[in-house]
């Protein structure tokens, strides 16, 4: 069993989940389904959704199911661009749902949450032809974990009571605030979890600092796009080799 943060090792961990007999759900079926072992499989994308799109494969290879919780306001990724349309594409065509990952912090304070959501949530739709259901917040605020927001026709996963009986477990800053989360699929330690996973700190194939992460998406990102301006921006010039520089 390999419990490290790289491709092999989510493969692992997925196949513990299963192999303990935990059935992957979405969160529409929370309430209602009967496994007596479940897990909703949650993804906020925050910086690539091309690592995104390879967890989604190696999920579908297994036939698990998740959500991937898109950015509309990401400052490292264009969900407008071609690439990352196809991308996304891939991704539902994989078998998987979408939904927003919010970012609450952008707009001024006066103006209504829930319109401002449902903006939002249009503009996705109507760029993929689908139903967005769910929501996830970015850096939520106290009040959003507090639960003193009230979030209107959505499943907040911030929402105590649309998460009711889900014990909630994040690999944030690849960091596990209890045992790894193969010995608690091992122990068969939660009937119920509620599982956030961030396709940046895995899709790799080595164990890499956090912040060594974060440049080579960055980077990946601007690749990719690159690829496209290449050949319909004449001016661009050719494929280039850049770098990010760090200064204290």
């Amino acid at each position: 069993m390999i419990k490290k943060f790289t491709f092999n090792g989510y493969k692992s961990l997925l196949e513990t989940a299963l192999k303990n007999e935990y059935q992957f759900i979405n969160f529409s079926e929370a309430n209602t389904s009967t496994f007596n072992r479940k897990c909703i499989l949650r993804h906020d994308v925050d910086v690539s959704i091309d690592a995104a799109c390879e967890m989604a494969k190696i999920e579908h290879s297994l036939s698990v199911k998740s959500t991937y919780f898109l950015m509309l306001r990401s400052p490292v990724y264009n969900l407008f661009s071609r690439s990352n349309h196809n991308l996304v594409n891939k991704i539902i065509n994989l078998g998987h749902s979408i939904g927003i990952h919010y970012d609450e912090a952008f707009y001024a304070k006066e103006k209504n949450l829930n319109d401002l959501i449902r903006e939002e949530i249009e503009i996705i739709q109507n760029m993929f032809e689908i139903e967005i259901k769910t929501l996830s917040f970015h850096q939520p605020s106290k009040k959003i974990i507090n639960n003193e927001i009230k979030i209107n026709n959505l499943i907040n996963t911030y929402d105590k009571g649309d998460m009711n009986g889900f014990n909630y477990i994040s690999d944030s800053n690849k960091t596990w605030k209890e045992s790894t989360l193969w010995d608690i699929f091992k122990q068969r330690k939660y009937s119920n979890l509620h599982l956030l996973i961030h396709p940046l700190w895995w899709m790799t194939k080595e164990d890499l600092p956090t912040e060594e992460l974060w440049s080579k998406n960055i980077i990946s990102n601007f690749k990719r796009e690159e690829k496209q301006i290449i050949s319909t921006e004449r001016a661009y010039g050719t494929e280039r080799n850049m770098a990010l520089t760090f200064t204290n």
